[in-house]
């Protein structure tokens, strides 16, 4: 099997070619990181202005939901961190999520020629197996929103021969496609996507419709499992204006999920 060394990912070619106006200027490059979001955040609260990405090809002590911890192999991955500061009401700093789950939905399909299913709220998917997730945290002050700091963890080459309960679940774009992938190419295509949305969001222009579309979780029987420990089973009918997700229950009455963990019921893939 290839397997996509850190050192593919060519950064000097990628500010050589990257035409975006904001996202990835500056473009901070570290090889090994214990987390993306920690750099972006010491970064914000320093004073410096969005667009900000950081890049890393390894994550030490990465987090993915409710703090899990999220494992980083030396090679085969691309995690990118975002620092944003869009001006948006409260209700809807979901859309920067979803500006990035767009993006990077159509940068692989730029690149690879594959279209990755998106998974409410946070995953970008391959037949049911997880290729990326997405971790988003905002700061407030008095209701107005600071900054947003929305990062991703996408498996390009990643192994997981080794951890076999992953496997399962989980999935590479190499082993979708059977040949390497241009991480350089692939993280010019993710700023270059991202900013799109980021810029239409910034004009009033909500990303939910077209986000809605490549939701796979959308029409399907569900368990939504919330971070208070209730257990939820039901159908996804709607996602609301602020990303928040209405189940119609096995009961026949209706639910608004804003922050669980939901499986499709039927699959083998896990929360």
């Amino acid at each position: 099997m290839y397997y996509c060394p850190v050192e593919t990912l060519d950064i000097t070619k990628v500010q050589r070619i990257l035409s975006t106006s904001q996202l990835g200027r500056p473009l901070r490059y570290l090889p090994s990181v214990a987390s993306t979001q920690d750099v972006a955040r010491e970064a914000a609260l320093a004073g410096a202005p969005g667009g900000l990405a950081v890049v890393a090809g390894q994550q030490t002590a990465g987090k993915g939901r409710a703090g899990r911890a999220w494992w980083s192999p030396p090679t085969g991955g691309l995690y990118v961190s975002l620092l944003l500061r869009p001006v948006l009401p409260p209700e809807h700093v979901s859309w920067v999520t979803m500006c990035l789950a767009l993006g990077a939905a159509e940068a692989i399909e730029a690149v690879c020629g594959l279209r990755p299913d998106l998974k409410w709220p946070n995953d970008l998917e391959w037949q049911g197996r997880k290729l990326a997730g997405i971790l988003a945290e905002s700061a407030f002050t008095d209701r107005h929103l600071d900054y947003v700091i929305v990062g991703i963890g996408l498996n390009v080459a990643v192994d997981f021969s080794s951890q076999p309960e992953l496997a399962r679940t989980a999935i590479s774009l190499e082993t979708v496609l059977g040949r390497p992938v241009d991480s350089s190419a692939l993280l010019v295509a993710l700023l270059s996507w991202v900013e799109t949305h980021v810029l239409a969001m910034e004009q009033g222009i909500s990303p939910l419709a077209a986000w809605k579309e490549r939701l796979v979780t959308l029409g399907r029987p569900v368990q939504a499992r919330s971070l208070d420990g209730r257990v939820l089973s039901g159908v996804a009918v709607d996602v609301l204006q602020d990303g928040s997700l209405l189940l119609r229950l096995d009961d026949g009455t209706e639910e608004i999920v804003r922050a669980a963990d939901v499986t499709l019921r039927g699959l083998n893939n896990a929360p």
